[in-house]
């Protein structure tokens, strides 16, 4: 499928101080210019944009971060379908960036970045930085590249709901169906979905989804893959290191998917899907269960059931946490909790290093973390109290248009981040129940935040596993292919791989 063409939005603005200043006894208010009478910052930043850029003309949540921050910003919003491509662009002339966001965290390329010298230190410029230093130890010990930080992380929840599902609620009561417990009744689900074909005319799809390119094959179905026992990326089998795909289970979780792809239940375009055009589909009304790509809390019983609720207005959407295999068991992942690390290209000159870390901790205040669920009181939303947002039709449209959160580049860190502000309280309430309920279930990565030379230096040695692996699951391949080539990569690459992370598992214990 040919990719749509997409729009890079240069946005331009001055951060200055505004917001809520009528704001009472138990509201948010902004806090000081952290850098009053100075010439503004002049800040070129890069970063991953879903969904529709803010307006430019006559923004007003523009113009108050403007005063505020006392800066300069220019931002090139980049959509994430294609956002690698364009880190590697931007790398190759990096010097026309100040900061970059690096969307996968301390992956392999990040890594490979820092040691070829591409960004600052920044170790140094991190004293005194108490919004920053909010930020939980387990996500600055997974970012740091031999102690040091050379990226500082944009917060988000450690249980992110990635993997999760979210379901069409109303399908079920209207087959008499229950929430799905186990990985069996969830395929029964999906087979009832695609039996009784809700939306008519065979258009309904049980499953939505999109390819990764790797060799999970389809993205964000975690609860699929903990519950046939697959780990999170590494585990540590009897003092022996193995990854996802040396496990038992991630042989039978290709099985279900092959099964489920023979069968119609996955979206038949899933193999060349972009997670923007899953997006769109999901709000068509015509999916009964949806892989959350974005891991947002917020997307289930909330936004987008507006949009859904256009195309039919009984629609109701729920969150289906995880499921369990035939052992009982499941999961969902435990992640560093972040979306992305700023980066200071090496290239950026020396002395506008600090006040750039600076303008992130200032960025990461709790008076900025109102502001981008809020916006201006009395412009964008009506109230702000104990977290929760009160606005009007009006104040709804100027706030998804003018989109406050995209001046705040680096959140503050909230264990409840994806918790909807603008929800009603039952919703709210729920959504809080469901970030409570992953700690009982988290699958954590023994090596989360160490790294592997032999793994840094080959970024593509998953490539030929990926390959065989969706071969097989839409019939093009065997089980055989796929069993030959994670033997070889075990042999080209596991086995060091392994070896070098148990050398520093076995340190950090110590």
């Amino acid at each position: 499928m040919k990719m749509k063409k997409t729009l890079y939005v240069s946005l331009a603005a001055v951060m200055t101080m505004s917001l809520l200043a009528a704001c009472g006894k138990g509201e948010e208010k902004q806090g000081a210019n952290p850098s009053a009478n100075k010439e503004p910052l002049k800040i070129k930043a890069m970063l991953i944009y879903n969904g529709e850029p803010p307006v430019l003309k006559g923004n007003k949540a523009k113009e108050d971060i403007e005063k505020r921050g006392n800066v300069q910003l220019e931002l090139e919003l980049v959509p994430e379908d294609i956002y690698k491509d364009k880190i590697s662009i931007a790398m190759a002339d990096s010097s026309q960036y100040d900061l970059i966001l690096f969307d996968n965290g301390k992956d392999a390329v990040f890594t490979n970045y820092v040691k070829q010298g591409a960004f600052y230190d920044l170790t140094p410029y991190m004293k005194g930085k108490n919004n920053l230093n909010l930020i939980p130890e387990i996500t600055w010990s997974q970012t740091k590249v031999d102690n040091k930080v050379f990226g500082i992380p944009r917060p988000r929840q450690l249980y992110s709901a990635q993997g999760a599902f979210l379901y069409r609620k109303d399908w079920l009561d209207k087959y008499n169906l229950k929430k799905p417990q186990t990985l069996d009744e969830f395929t029964q689900v999906l087979k009832t979905f695609k039996e009784k074909d809700p939306v008519g005319g065979g258009k309904t799809i049980p499953l939505l989804t999109y390819a990764t390119n790797t060799y999970t094959v389809f993205d964000w179905l975690g609860s699929v893959q903990y519950a046939f026992g697959m780990p999170n990326a590494w585990t540590i089998d009897n003092g022996v290191p193995k990854f996802a795909i040396q496990s038992e289970g991630y042989l039978k979780y290709l099985e279900w998917l092959k099964n489920a792809w023979a069968s119609g239940l996955i979206e038949k375009n899933a193999t060349v899907l972009k997670s923007q055009q899953a997006v769109e589909k999901w709000t068509q009304g015509i999916a009964g269960v949806k892989a959350n790509h974005v891991g947002e809390l917020s997307d289930a019983p909330n936004s987008p059931l507006d949009k859904i609720r256009k195309v039919d207005a009984k629609a109701e959407v729920d969150m289906l946490q995880s499921l369990k295999g035939s052992d009982g068991k499941g999961g969902i992942g435990k992640a560093a909790g972040l979306w992305g690390l700023w980066v200071v290209p090496s290239s950026t000159p020396k002395d506008k290093v600090q006040k750039l870390v600076d303008f992130l901790d200032f960025s990461a205040s709790e008076e900025n973390y109102a502001f981008s669920k809020v916006g201006i009181i009395g412009q964008h939303s009506t109230s702000y109290k104990d977290g929760k947002v009160e606005r009007t039709a009006d104040q709804v449209k100027l706030f998804q248009s003018e989109t406050p959160a995209t001046w705040v580049l680096d959140n503050r860190y909230d264990p409840y981040y994806y918790v909807a502000s603008d929800a009603t309280d039952p919703v709210r309430a729920k959504m809080k129940e469901y970030t409570d309920s992953f700690e009982s279930i988290g699958v954590t990565n023994p090596f989360g935040g160490m790294t592997s030379p032999t793994l840094t230096k080959n970024t593509d040695h998953l490539k030929k596993v990926s390959t065989v692996a969706l071969k097989y699951v839409i019939g093009e391949g065997s089980m055989d292919d796929v069993k030959t080539e994670i033997a070889n990569w075990v042999k080209t690459y596991g086995e060091a791989a392994g070896k070098e992370y148990m050398e520093q598992y076995n340190a950090i214990q110590k």
